[in-house]
């Protein structure tokens, strides 16, 4: 397999990428030891430091085991998993590895006065202005997701030249207009029911779904600084969109 060496400014992350694509095109069945430490730099043209923290990263996921004296081994369960809570990805792709075509309709971009939530996410002022951008999933074109996107207008002054494709995913259209790069997340999870929430309920029965209980993911996003960038709101039809998460257990047995 040929691999190109990295030269993009996300040196961990994209050896991660990388990593994980190789994975992918494993036949695990036959074999599910990776290569040496040593061999995995020299293939992604990286430092030997760099792996060994996306393989620890990996390992934290639970989709790598290392056993001592024998080596590092692909976790063959994790092959099966197709949406997970970690790593993160785009909806696009949650989609398509969920067996669906995705297709994504903006609905609303506008500013208006942060909430108390809203603002302590943000670590702005309550009723200072920020940008919401909402954004409607659909899986074989049947409603699977609303996301509603929280932005603090001071970093995207000229947000009004936004583009739908800039609508599907926010963090590089951030990345463009500032640099900055969405690094990690922090996720409160809940359960509501989209009667609960009068907008999320008008665009459920706008666009042809059904009034049921939806996965609520709050998420703070930070940037490369570890400053809070974006909150988002992420309303999942679990019937459509299923969650798996490999968990590594600590416990300690006396």
């Amino acid at each position: 397999m040929a691999i190109k060496k990295v030269k993009k400014l996300d040196l961990k992350q994209t050896v991660k990428d990388m990593l994980l694509d190789h994975i992918s095109q494993m036949d695990l069945s036959v074999e599910t030891k990776l290569p040496r430490e040593e061999e995995l730099a020299l293939m992604f043209g990286v430092s030997r430091i760099t792996i060994r923290s996306v393989l620890d990263d990996l390992a934290n996921e639970g989709i790598i085991t290392r056993k001592h004296g024998k080596g590092t081994f692909v976790n063959p369960v994790s092959a099966g998993i197709q949406v997970s809570f970690n790593p993160v990805m785009h909806f696009s792709d949650m989609i398509r590895n969920s067996g669906y075509t995705p297709s994504v309709k903006l609905i609303e971009c506008r500013t208006e006065a942060a909430s108390k939530e809203v603002a302590m996410a943000l670590k702005i002022k309550e009723g200072q202005d920020v940008i919401v951008c909402v954004k409607a999933f659909f899986a074989d074109d049947k409603l699977c997701s609303i996301v509603q996107d929280y932005v603090d207008i001071e970093l995207l002054p000229d947000y009004e030249d936004m583009t739908t494709e800039d609508m599907d995913s926010l963090f590089y259209y951030i990345y463009h207009k500032t640099g900055h790069t969405i690094q990690w997340d922090k996720t409160e999870i809940q359960v509501i029911y989209s009667k609960e929430i009068p907008e999320i309920h008008h665009i459920v029965k706008k666009y042809g779904g059904d009034d049921k209980s939806y996965l609520l993911l709050k998420g703070i996003n930070y940037d490369e600084r570890d400053r809070e960038t974006l909150y988002a709101l992420e309303y999942v039809d679990t019937d459509l969109i299923k969650f798996n998460q490999i968990r590594k257990k600590v416990i300690t047995y006396s």
